[in-house]
């Protein structure tokens, strides 16, 4: 009877334990999907800032190719008059 008791008592510290490394493990993950979502977030403004500002040079580029084919333009009609 006491090697009953003794090896119940033995499988319930074993759970105990088994129970709190489950948990110690499932705060882990939680904390290393927290910090992947920071840096997923983080990642995504970065490309958000570099895309704006490729934008903003393509529009520049733009605009000064306009205004110099308009420059040309205007000198190819006053030469030929």
């Amino acid at each position: 009877m006491r090697d009953t008791v003794a090896g119940w008592t033995a499988d319930r510290e074993s759970v105990r334990v088994l129970r709190r490394g489950i948990d110690e493990l499932r705060a882990e993950i939680a904390a290393q999907a927290e910090d992947t979502r920071r840096m997923v977030d983080d990642l995504r403004r970065e490309l958000a800032a570099e895309r704006a500002e490729y934008n903003r040079r393509i529009r520049r580029g733009r605009a000064q190719g306009l205004l110099l084919g308009l420059m040309i333009g205007a000198a190819g009609v006053a030469i030929t008059r």
